[in-house]
Parts: structure tokens; C-alpha cells; sequence
């Protein structure tokens, strides 16, 4: 799951050299780099075949499952699908085994980092830049510059408390400072993926309005819920985006899927 939220994110309509993704793996577990580095030699296809199509969604899971049969015929379609499912194979494999394969390790010098790993609440601290768009060599199909890519994995020690979310954001931010440095920060969680390639800079036009952006506290963009069950925990958003009482019906602008900002 978390793959197809890192490529839905790197897949957004957005200036490669100003887009920086850091996926922070508490665990610090080399199954879940290694799925990374599948998810990473995938964007090289993935990323211009978006933009060739205007992809929506842009999370390779939730794209190719929205398609119905008679979509599926396109031979373009039918080679990034085969592509994804490669991917997916690759990293399936590896899960199932629980470990990363000599060879596979070999490929890449960046398991080098696990060869002192104890657990995952007590490693020392993991950074592999995946794509970096300051090499001038990282480009995708298309010779596309790509946007920069990065593993963190923070240390951990059972002596020190690791203040969970807030210790991982933390982590994050002191990274990103020294890597890319950028003003904004969009925070994803590992089961989201973006429904709309344009959010960012949409919402950004906001922000930056000379005029209004000092009124505006936030952006709200259309939310979508899959695979969610009754006792889903999004607040109910899922299925009730309207308050109706005895004498008036209350909409939340925003929450649904026809509202416009």
C-alpha cells in the first residue's frame, strides 16, 4: 500500500526539481527499502505514462482497479499494467520470504546500512537517497528529470522514548532541512494516495495570493474513502456529507466530491 501512495505522490503535476519524497520507516525494516527501490525503478515508466494520459488516480493500484474491461485493451495499458504487476510480483516475493535475496542485495550497495541492524526498536539511523534529482542522469523513459526520492529509517534505542508520529515528523523535517530545504510540507500517510495530480498546485495558488492568502488557514480538497467497512474510522465521511436536522440541512462545503472551493 504505502508504494502506490509514494507514486501517486511523485506522480503529481508539479516541478520534478522542486518535488522532494521522504518515506520515514519506523522500523527501519529492509523489505520495506526494498519495495521502495522496486517502487523507484518503476517511476521511470509510471511518471510519463501519467502525463502522456492524464492519469487520475495517479496511485497504480487504485488507477488500474477504476478500469473496466473494455478500458484495459490499449497496448500501452497493457504494458504498464504488466510493469506494475512485475513490481508488485518482485516485492510480494521478498514479503513472503521475510528477507532480501544476495543477489538482489548485491544489485544495490544501499543494504550495506542493514548489515549492522539489531531490531526494529533498536537500529541506528537509515538514509538512502533513492532518486536524486541533482544528478543530471536521473530522468525517466521520456528523459524527464524525476523528483527526488528518499528512505529515512531514524534511530531508535529502547533507553529513548520515541514520541511516536511526532518523533518521526520531527526526524523528517531535520532531513528534508539539509536535502532539499523546501517551504512547504504536505504530510501523507501510508494509506492515502493523491485523487487529484493537481491538489498542490492548486492549493498553493491560494496560499500565494497576494490579495486573500492572509484569509485563508487551509485548502480543503474532495476526500475519497476505499475499502472501507461500516465501522470505518473517518468520521463517517465516507458516506454522509450532509447534517439534516428538523428544520434545515446543513452542507459541508469541501468533503464532498462536487464542491467547488
Amino acid at each position: 500500500m504505502v508504494i502506490n501512495t509514494v507514486l501517486s505522490v511523485l506522480a503529481y503535476n508539479y516541478p520534478p526539481e522542486k518535488l522532494s519524497v521522504y518515506l520515514s520507516d519506523d522500523a527501519g525494516s529492509e523489505l520495506t527499502f526494498y519495495a521502495l527501490l522496486e517502487a523507484s525503478r518503476f517511476a521511470k515508466h509510471w511518471l510519463p505514462y501519467c502525463k502522456k494520459f492524464n492519469v487520475e488516480p495517479r496511485s497504480p493500484a487504485a488507477y488500474f482497479a477504476s478500469l473496466s474491461v473494455s478500458d484495459q485493451s490499449d497496448a500501452d495499458f497493457s504494458k504498464m499494467k504488466g510493469l506494475y504487476e512485475e513490481m508488485a510480483n518482485k516485492i510480494d516475493v521478498v514479503c513472503k520470504a521475510g528477507t532480501v535475496s544476495d543477489q538482489a542485495k548485491l544489485e544495490y550497495k544501499g543494504f550495506s546500512k542493514w548489515n549492522s541492524y539489531s531490531s526494529k526498536k533498536n537500529h541506528t539511523a537509515i538514509l538512502q537517497i533513492l532518486i536524486d534529482n541533482r544528478d543530471e542522469e536521473t530522468k525517466d523513459i521520456d528523459g524527464v528529470r524525476l523528483p527526488t526520492l528518499v528512505y529515512v529509517a531514524r534511530e531508535k534505542h529502547p533507553e529513548h522514548f520515541h514520541n511516536f508520529k511526532d518523533g518521526a515528523m520531527n526526524a523528517l523535517l531535520r532531513v528534508s532541512s539539509e536535502i532539499s530545504n523546501a517551504p512547504v510540507i504536505l504530510n501523507v500517510d501510508c494509506d492515502m494516495y493523491s485523487n487529484n495530480s493537481n491538489a498542490i498546485q492548486d492549493a498553493l495558488c491560494f496560499f500565494m495570493d497576494e490579495e486573500r492568502s492572509r484569509e485563508i488557514a487551509f485548502v480543503q480538497f474532495p476526500q475519497s474513502f476505499g475499502n472501507a467497512t461500516k465501522n470505518e474510522v473517518y468520521g463517517s465521511l465516507r458516506v454522509i456529507d450532509e447534517v439534516s436536522t428538523l428544520y434545515i440541512s446543513i452542507w459541508f462545503y469541501g468533503v464532498d466530491e462536487y464542491s467547488l472551493l
